[in-house]
């Protein structure tokens, strides 16, 4: 059985496409710049620094990482590269495509049985686009091409307004050329606040419209649509994460501020992981399917295996998704993973709340100061930084008496998100042991 430690959402820098849908959210952020983004970005990186710096040895084992540009994925010039690498390390890696470039698919089934085993491909059925542009007959090639060659796959149409019209159509096509209907997946408002439904409809009619799908990855985003979850302890940031593979930003999440580390800089560094806590930035998880289903983020919530929202079965007794990914979608990342305990939630929420400009309570106060304490009776200790933690804690803390003796000296960096960056800066001022304040409660101990 595959254990997998975290899954990485991976953005990549390409907002190039061959095709031109009207829900797409490179689409929205255009009407709101009023320009479109560069067509892509090369990687700041070599994929061999890329790829070190994701190897399972420093990530506590093999992971599942999920492959998305703003564009179409596989037209970025250096994305077949990094996942070769990928799956050469044991990881998994799924891609989201519109299913039409042939010679990145074509690769892809041409890989050794045991690394095709490892690659599924979300096949974005944009039936409209593939219409117009007379690229129907291709895209079914490629999904069955896939499919015979062992590869794990969905096909997935975004349940929207324009789309309604052609909903028939759309149906007989699947049940011709797949003998399945596809998967649903909702189509939403990234530029505004709520981040809500980007439908016309009245939600009712919405929701009956696109039941007869029966899709149940389109039933579970519904059922979750709208629920703010800061009142739960979330693990995003140390078993699910964002990362842009332009320049190795790892995120809790979607959000900039949600920064962790910059990864791909030092890669002998190890990762420094603090998850979001309580402190949850969005109106709700709209991305609910792969954090709780997959991932268990918040392990209190009940849901579905991620295989029961992603399989299909063909009338000639095959799915969609082949043993090893079956293997994996029938587990959550929380099932393999240790949760923490009341202590380190309490110290992670504090280090949250200094980082989002908040007053942490007494409890961490008095945490803090017990883990400064403990430090202090090997160690001076120096507090580096220029952020709110920095401030806080010299503001409430005697840091004299923590740095009142002739022992081994110690910085406590408390940018976190640059502390990869500024170590071995400091290091070569000083021969003091510099760590991170994210770890300062477990070095404490």
């Amino acid at each position: 059985m595959y254990k997998i430690k975290r899954f990485f959402d991976c953005q990549v820098p390409v907002n190039l496409c061959n095709f031109e849908c009207d829900y797409c959210t490179v689409g929205q952020w255009k009407l709101v710049q009023g320009k479109g983004p560069d067509k892509y970005t090369p990687f700041k990186f070599p994929v061999e620094q890329m790829a070190a710096a994701v190897r399972p040895e420093r990530l506590g084992g093999i992971c599942a990482f999920n492959l998305c540009g703003n564009g179409e994925t596989f037209l970025h010039p250096q994305i077949m590269d990094f996942i070769d690498l990928l799956l050469k390390q044991g990881h998994f890696v799924s891609i989201v495509s519109n299913g039409t470039v042939t010679t990145a698919i074509d690769h892809l089934c041409s890989l050794d049985e045991e690394l095709r085993s490892h690659v599924f491909i979300k096949f974005s059925f944009h039936y409209t686009e593939l219409l117009k542009k007379n690229m129907l007959e291709r895209y079914f090639d490629n999904v069955h091409k896939a499919h015979n060659a062992g590869l794990s796959l969905t096909v997935e149409l975004v349940a929207s307004d324009g789309n309604v019209p052609y909903i028939e159509d759309i149906k007989k096509v699947c049940m011709e050329n797949l003998g399945v209907l596809c998967h649903l997946t909702d189509p939403r408002a990234n530029t505004t606040h709520d981040i809500r439904h980007l439908t016309e409809m009245p939600m009712e009619e919405h929701l009956k419209v696109w039941s007869q799908f029966d899709s149940a990855l389109f039933d579970y985003r519904q059922a979750t649509w709208g629920q703010k979850r800061d009142k739960d302890f979330c693990y995003g940031g140390v078993w699910s994460f964002n990362l842009g593979l332009g320049n190795g930003r790892l995120k809790q999440c979607y959000r900039n501020s949600d920064t962790v580390q910059f990864i791909f800089d030092n890669v002998d560094e190890p990762i420094h992981f603090i998850p979001r806590g309580h402190f949850c930035s969005f109106p709700h998880c709209f991305n609910s399917h792969v954090f709780d289903c997959l991932c268990g983020v918040i392990p209190e919530i009940s849901s579905p295996y991620y295989i029961e929202l992603r399989n299909r079965v063909l009338p000639d007794g095959t799915e969609w998704i082949k043993p090893a990914y079956k293997d994996i979608y029938s587990h959550r990342v929380c099932e393999n993973n240790t949760p923490y305990t009341e202590e380190e939630k309490l110290y992670a929420d504090g280090v949250m709340r200094l980082q989002n400009n908040m007053e942490p309570d007494e409890a961490f106060r008095t945490l803090i100061t017990d883990c400064f304490n403990r430090l202090a009776e090997e160690k001076d200790i120096s507090i580096y930084g220029d952020n709110n933690a920095a401030e806080w804690i010299n503001a409430n803390l005697d840091m004299k008496k923590f740095a009142a003796g002739d022992k081994e000296k110690m910085t406590i960096v408390t940018n976190f998100s640059d502390f990869a960056q500024i170590k071995p800066e400091l290091g070569r001022e000083s021969d003091a042991e510099i760590i991170s304040i994210v770890d300062v409660l477990s070095r404490s101990r």
